[in-house]
């Protein structure tokens, strides 16, 4: 028998470029995640003491969210916290991020539908010594080809409010990894080494031109209102006793009907007997006494 016998068949050119695709193919498909502070921390290899229960999230090949620790030197977080999947969304949905002076959506709608339920449950598992690291690959809109991107970024709860810190709001890393073979690498936001990103939401407030701070983070319930007292009932008023009618006045008795007037033929002998007299007593000359009993007459 020879050697020849001995040996394993070769595989064909053809055989040995299938087998090729398909190891980059499952390079690809095992994603290997590393989210890392710009200081140097390992999100993922960064211990954090005496954790338990669920730690990483994985939603898809390269998206997924993971409870890393807490940057040093930060005050604590108040954690856990617990919010209902579509606060985040309203909080999330109007953050832009600024590329070439225009604002366009950080996250897209389908996007945000799957990445809030996960960062809610996460931040209801988290301690106070830990912050969420965010990896979130999607098709932008906004990106050259519609190609898919990754916004990374770190979350956690301070103050009352939700602080957001973004790294990259559009990590172009997809090509990279298909053409290279190699598992990507992934930055997430800091609070002490400010980022590139510059974002900007309605209802926010900027700490940074990468750091917005959101709504209140555990949203307070309604204020019952205040009982009303009950009103004493009020006692029916004593009735009133009707006023003693007026006393009749005594009838006026009526007016003396007035005297009638003097005829007119009286009247003028009258007067003429008085100039007759006055002329008699000499107290008026004849020419005047003619005159005014001639008027006289003439009145008739």
């Amino acid at each position: 028998m020879t050697l020849a016998a001995f040996r394993k068949p070769s595989l064909s050119t053809g055989a040995r470029v299938v087998a090729g695709a398909v190891a980059l193919l499952g390079t690809l498909a095992t994603p290997s995640f590393a989210a890392e502070s710009p200081i140097g921390v390992s999100a993922t290899t960064a211990p954090v003491r005496g954790a338990t229960g669920r730690q990483l999230w994985r939603i898809s090949d390269y998206s997924t969210v993971e409870l890393v620790a807490r940057e040093a030197g930060a005050p604590d977080n108040q954690h856990p916290v617990k919010l209902e999947a579509s606060t985040l969304v309203a909080w999330l949905q109007p953050v832009q991020v600024l590329r070439s002076g225009a604002g366009k959506s950080l996250f897209g709608n389908e996007e945000l539908q799957t990445i809030a339920p996960v960062i809610a449950e996460a931040l209801a598992h988290a301690r106070p010594d830990q912050d969420v690291a965010l990896v979130s690959a999607a098709r932008h809109d906004d990106n050259t080809f519609y190609t898919i991107s990754a916004v990374t970024a770190r979350l956690f709860e301070v103050d009352g409010h939700l602080n957001l810190i973004v790294n990259d709001a559009r990590n172009d890393f997809y090509d990279k990894a298909r053409g290279s073979g190699a598992a990507p690498h992934f930055t997430v936001g800091s609070r002490t080494a400010p980022g590139s990103a510059q974002i900007q939401g309605a209802g926010a407030t900027n700490k940074r031109v990468d750091w917005l701070v959101l709504g209140t983070a555990a949203p307070t319930a309604p204020v019952p209102a205040a009982p009303v007292a009950p009103v004493a009932p009020v006692a029916p008023a004593a009735p009133v006793a009707p006023a003693a009618p007026a006393p009749a006045l005594a009838p006026v008795p009526p007016a003396p009907p007035a005297a009638a007037p003097a005829p007119v033929g009286n009247d003028a002998e009258a007067r003429l007997l008085n100039i007759k007299r006055l002329y008699d007593k000499g107290l008026i000359t004849k020419s005047e006494y003619d005159k005014k009993r001639a008027e006289i007459i003439q009145g008739l």
